[in-house]
This record gives C-alpha cells, structure tokens and sequence, in this order.
C-alpha cells in the first residue's frame, strides 16, 4: 500500500525577499542526498522520476515543490528512512547540518561535453534580467505588505487583547496536553507560496488525516498569528511535537499549527486559503466575533473597501512579475534542456535510488 504523502513549500517569494526555512526542514535527518549542478529543468526531471518510483513505496513521503513553479519538486523527503533529496539550486551552496551526512551527486554530468560554456555565454544575460525582476517582485510583495498594514490597523485599534489572550490560553488548556515529558520536535515549513499563476496551499493535503481540525477566521490584524505563535511557545515549553507553517507573502506571521502527537491542527483559513469544515472533527474559531469590537467591519467599510482594493491591485502586479520570470526562466531553461544527455540524466536519479537502497536494504 503506498504511503501517505505530504505536500508544502521550503521557500517563499515573500516581502521579505526570497526566504527559506531549508535548515528546519531538513534538520534531524540521517542522510541529504543534494543534486547539485545547473542543468535547467533537469533537476525537477530527477525529481519526478524519483517520486515516480517510490509512488507505490509504503515510507510517508514529503514532496517540497518549487515555489515559482508549483508543478516542479525541489525537494523530497522520505519520512521513515529520516533520508532528504534536495535540489542545490534550491538549498546553500555550503550545506551544514549537525549530525546528518551530505551526499553530493553531481547532476551538472549531464550536460554534454563541450556544451557548458556556449550554455552560460547564451543565458547570461537572460539570467540578470530574472535576477533584476526577482529584486522588483520582492520590492512589489513588500509594498503590498505595507497596504496590508494599513488594512490590519482598523482590527488591531478595535481588538479586545486581554479577551484574545484568553481565547489562547483556553485553546492551550483544552487541546495541548501533552502524553508524557521529553523534548518537543518543532519544524518549520510553508504550507502555502506566491507562484506565477497566484497563491497556492496545500492546507487540505496536510490536515487530511488529523483527527481535529479548527478552522480560524477573522480579519487581518484580528490577532490568528500572535495567537499561533504563543500557541506554538506553549506547545514547545510542554513537549508537544510541533509543524509550524509560515505564512508565504509574510514569513514573519504564521498561518498554521499541526500537533502530529495530538493528531490536531490549528489554521488560518481566510483568504487567501479560505477553507471550510466538511467532516467530523472540524469547527471554526471566529476572532473577529470573539475579539473584535462589535460593529468595526461596518464603521470602517468604506476605508476597508479602498485599501482591499489597492491591496488587490498590488498583489496581482507582484505576482504578474513572477509570471514574467517563469516566462524567462523557461527560455533559459529550454537552453540548458537541449545541453542534457537524457540517458546521463536517468542516471542521476538511478544513482540516488540505488544509494537509498543500500541505506534502506530495501528494494523497489
């Protein structure tokens, strides 16, 4: 039977820049197997063949996609063996991780001989027109943030602080009792990212199989993220296992909570990840009813309506950019692709498996 398989972002196109939570994600693990070397879209080619194999493997296995380009992997983590594959692309240049082993394959073996140097004289330029539109969509995302500020601020002048504080100690008292004294495991993730084609999340994918599900509503600066991170602070001080999953266009806010021990998860579920309860186990914790002065969406609809209106406008401009580096990369991309030896590429991902083979005394 296969096994259960997760699916989040280890980067984020954030106001803060390219932002990665790599170190988290890999962090604990035996052995990180890194595909290393420039070859376009090879990498992800490695990477689909790969999940393609173990697809019927019964390991937990974590698909990390590609935060411009969601239908690419740059990454894959296989749970139970505690073995990470990660795009070097997409990881530090000098990887150091405390107790695990680092393997390097080199995927740049791939190009053809004599190939390389005429493939980085074709794309330099090309290369420094993303980098510059990456530079101009952080700029962009930031903006954005700042009319999100403006939004937040109506909330947080009509919040009732000592009733949401209540609100999360409650929580913490009902739902966080841990099952025996040790040290809490805690990563960090992004469950969702700003791609080319807009926001995506894998929220349903990784809440599927808990047990417990809330579901929290409100508005922005309604208090969800300080409530998460006091939860996640708590958690932690009792020895509870915690997923702590940032928010992918503000990294410094947090937009959900999973307790795999308690078999419970705690969410942000406005937009853009609007969810709803659909089974047993689910219900909603609304902040804005709880703790937010009564009347305030209706005393400041007009000023609320002009900024979502210029907030929308902003973010669809930074995620156009986004749309026109993916465009480019592509290009650059294509260059590389028709460098590639294809059977020399298979081997890549060959090589990866027979070794987790060894390391696993498994078979596929």
């Amino acid at each position: 039977m296969a096994g259960l398989e997760k699916h989040y972002f280890g980067r984020g196109n954030t106001a803060a820049g390219l932002y990665t939570l790599y170190d988290s994600i890999l962090n604990g693990l035996d052995t990180v197997f890194v595909i290393d070397g420039r070859i376009g879209s090879g990498t992800s080619q490695v990477f689909a063949e790969l999940a393609e194999t173990w697809k019927d493997n019964d390991w937990t296995k974590h698909f990390i996609h590609e935060t411009l380009d969601s239908d690419r992997l740059e990454g894959i983590i296989l749970e139970e063996a505690r073995i990470g594959i990660i795009d070097g692309n997409a990881w530090s240049a000098d990887p150091v991780l405390e107790g695990t082993e680092i393997r390097v394959i080199d995927a740049a073996a791939a190009l053809r001989s004599g190939f390389i140097d005429d493939v980085e004289a074709r794309t330099k330029d090309r290369e420094q027109e993303i980098a510059s539109l990456y530079a101009k969509a952080f700029d962009s995302f930031l903006k954005t943030l700042r009319i999100h500020d403006e939004w937040e601020k109506f909330y947080i002048d009509n919040l009732d602080r000592e009733r949401a504080n209540q609100i999360t100690a409650d929580f913490a008292d009902e739902y966080l009792v841990p099952f025996r004294s040790k040290k809490a495991n805690v990563t960090r993730r992004f469950l969702g990212a700003a791609t080319w084609q807009g926001a995506l999340d894998y929220v349903p994918n990784l809440t599927e199989n808990l047990r417990t599900r809330i579901f929290v509503k409100g508005r922005p600066g309604s208090g969800k993220s300080t409530m998460f991170k006091k939860l996640a602070k708590e958690a932690e001080a009792r020895g509870i296992d915690t997923e702590i999953y940032h928010c992918g266009f503000d990294p410094n806010s947090l937009d959900m909570l999973i307790f795999p021990e308690l078999s419970l998860g705690i969410f942000d579920s406005t937009a853009p990840h609007e969810h709803f309860p659909s089974r047993e186990g689910d219900s909603i914790l609304d902040v804005y009813e709880l703790a937010i002065k009564e009347g305030t969406d209706e005393a400041f609809a007009e000023e609320i309506a002009e900024i979502r209106s210029r907030y929308t406008a902003s973010m669809k401009h930074s995620i156009s950019i986004l749309a026109d580096i993916k465009r480019i990369r592509d290009e650059v991309w294509s260059v590389y692709d028709a460098a590639v030896d294809p059977e020399a590429l298979r081997a890549v991902a060959t090589q990866v498996v027979r070794q987790i083979d060894a390391l696993t005394n498994s078979s596929v």
